[in-house]
C-alpha cells in the first residue's frame, strides 16, 4: 500500500524536467492527461508504482526502473498491471501469477494497494520409510491421539 500527495507528486513533473518520462509510460501519460485532474491520476499511479515494489518486498532494486511497472486500464476502466524488465523477473522468481491493485484519490491524496497473487507451490512428496521403519498394526496405535472430547480417534 502506498500513500502520493497529489501536490506533491505535480509540483515534482513540472519541476523536474525528464521526470514523468523516467516515471509514467507513454499509455500512462496519455491516460492521465487526458483527464480533468490529470494530477489525481498521476499521482495514483506514482502510488500504485511503489505499492507493487512493496508486495515485491524489494523497493527500487538494482537495474529496475519505474517504467518496469505500468497501470492500464481494462475495457471496465479496472486497473491491471503490467509488469517488463528487472521487476517482471523479481515477480516471477517470486512465483507471481498477477498482481491486484485498487486506486484511489481524495481530498489531496492518492491511495494505491496492490496484492501479489501466487500460484500454489506443488506439494511436496513425502518419502516412502524405509521398511525396516515401517509401522505396523502393533505400533500405529501408539500413533493414535484423542480429540478434546475424547471419543474419536485420529491418527498423529
Amino acid at each position: 500500500m502506498d500513500l502520493a500527495e497529489v501536490a506533491r507528486v505535480e509540483e515534482l513533473m513540472t519541476s523536474q524536467p525528464g521526470l514523468q518520462e523516467r516515471v509514467f509510460t507513454p499509455r500512462e501519460l496519455a491516460y492521465c492527461y487526458r483527464h480533468k485532474r490529470a494530477g489525481e491520476h498521476l499521482a495514483g499511479r506514482w502510488a500504485a508504482k511503489e505499492a507493487v515494489l512493496k508486495s515485491l518486498g524489494t523497493g527500487m532494486g538494482p537495474r529496475m526502473e519505474w517504467t518496469d511497472i505500468e497501470v492500464v486500464n481494462d475495457r471496465n476502466g479496472r486497473p491491471r498491471v503490467r509488469l517488463y524488465g528487472e521487476v517482471e523477473a523479481v515477480a516471477r522468481s517470486l512465483g507471481m501469477h498477477h498482481i491486484e491493485i485498487s486506486l484511489s484519490h481524495s481530498g489531496g491524496l492518492a491511495v494505491a494497494q496492490a496484492v501479489l497473487v501466487c500460484l500454489p507451490s506443488p506439494p511436496e512428496t513425502v518419502p516412502e520409510p524405509e521398511p525396516s521403519t515401517r509401522t505396523t498394526p502393533d505400533t500405529a496405535q501408539d500413533r493414535t491421539t484423542h480429540t478434546a472430547e475424547g471419543d474419536d480417534r485420529h491418527e498423529a
